[in-house]
């Protein structure tokens, strides 16, 4: 195996892959780059089993063939490199000799017959729109679940049907909702529904953060594919039934208050200050014209700030976790935010004011404070 690439493309496409790698592993070839030759091109595969990400970079190929090699060792070095070529050539069946201006490197390789195997996708694709995508991959992976026992919830319930596409996550304490109309090429009728993993979506946002205006999607019974431009992301499917959303998400909270997003995140961020290090519960008083947000803790006192709102409906008093409103909140582009209540028992629903191309929607459940 003797082949030259350019240290930008190569370091590039690394920095692609080594995302899905696993650290600590007993399994010695998941911690590898899996290189292989293919025309004039070098194919660099990493996988933890359950997320597989196979990149493309031009190279000038002396011998054709394949190894696999340490990816954190692989990935170090090359980002130290000077911005020259760098020259890779197995020396045995055990090492693979790189050469870089005056730097020399010797690395151990594994051989390639222990690689996991990237399954191929069958059938038509499905073809979504990049930036979208990607924008609702990134105003919802919040809200998945941190515990791995809730198998079901560690993903996005992903929709798509001929006019468009939805995303919906859960961590059982708060719901997000976001939906966008658009022209999705190669449905049949009818409506698409599978789990997308959580570590997928957050690779996937990585991959399509260039300029790409399209990903083809492809599903097996037990794979999602998704192909941005020359790269390939395999995902394993999350299988489970997830929640029905539907029962969660309110319909008829007849209160309603409109908030300065700014200034609501800003009197978040300084009651939270004095919130319960558990809980982070805040005090919400929702009067004619003017909220209130009060906070505190028997070991450091107490937090309390007002601000002018927009409110229709009787006073109502009720209590939420900060954090889960400021997740929400940051990042969120709407000038102005939607606050919709019933009473101190039932959700609440926020959306911004002003989206003319996403249904956004977010639930959280109200706390005794």
């Amino acid at each position: 195996m003797d082949f030259v690439v350019k240290k930008a493309d190569f370091l590039k496409e690394l920095q692609y892959v080594q995302g899905v790698v696993e650290r600590k592993t007993t399994v010695p070839i998941l911690s590898n780059f899996l290189l292989e030759t293919a025309g004039n091109s070098l194919v660099i595969t990493a996988t933890d089993l359950d997320v597989t990400i196979r990149c493309n970079c031009a190279a000038a190929v002396k011998v054709s063939g394949a190894v696999t090699v340490s990816a954190r060792k692989l990935f170090d070095i090359a980002r130290l490199l000077p911005e020259s070529d760098i020259h890779f050539k197995a020396v045995s069946s055990d090492w693979m000799g790189i050469t870089c201006e005056r730097s020399r490197f010797k690395l151990a390789t594994l051989s390639k017959e222990n690689f996991p195997d990237v399954p191929s996708v069958e059938g038509k694709a499905i073809t979504l729109p990049s930036s979208a995508l990607r924008y609702m991959i990134t105003r919802c992976t919040f809200a998945i679940t941190q515990e791995e026992s809730r198998y079901t919830l560690n993903g996005a319930l992903m929709m798509l049907r001929p006019d468009g596409i939805t995303l919906v996550t859960t961590d059982g304490h708060r719901l997000v909702y976001i939906s966008r109309r658009a022209e999705i090429a190669g449905i049949e009728g009818g409506e698409l529904r599978t789990v997308v993993p959580k570590k997928t979506l957050t690779e996937l946002s990585k991959l399509s953060s260039e300029d790409i205006l399209t990903v083809d999607f492809g599903m097996s019974e037990n794979h999602l594919f998704f192909r941005i431009g020359e790269r390939l992301l395999v995902s394993r499917v999350l299988t489970g039934q997830f929640p029905n959303y539907e029962l969660v998400i309110p319909r008829d909270n007849h209160r309603r208050a409109i908030l300065n997003t700014l200034d609501f995140a800003d009197a978040l961020k300084r009651t939270s200050i004095m919130a319960d290090e558990q809980s982070h519960g805040l005090r919400f008083s929702f009067h004619q014209g003017q909220l209130e947000v009060a906070s505190a803790s028997t070991d450091f006192g107490e937090a309390r700030e007002s601000l002018p709102i927009e409110f229709a409906g009787e006073p109502l008093e009720i209590g939420f976790n900060g954090l889960y409103l400021l997740d929400f909140l940051t990042g969120l582009e709407s000038e102005q935010v939607v606050f919709e209540l019933r009473d101190q028992d039932t959700q609440g629903l926020l959306k911004p004011k002003m989206d003319e191309e996403y249904q956004y929607q977010y639930v959280v459940m109200p706390m005794r404070i």
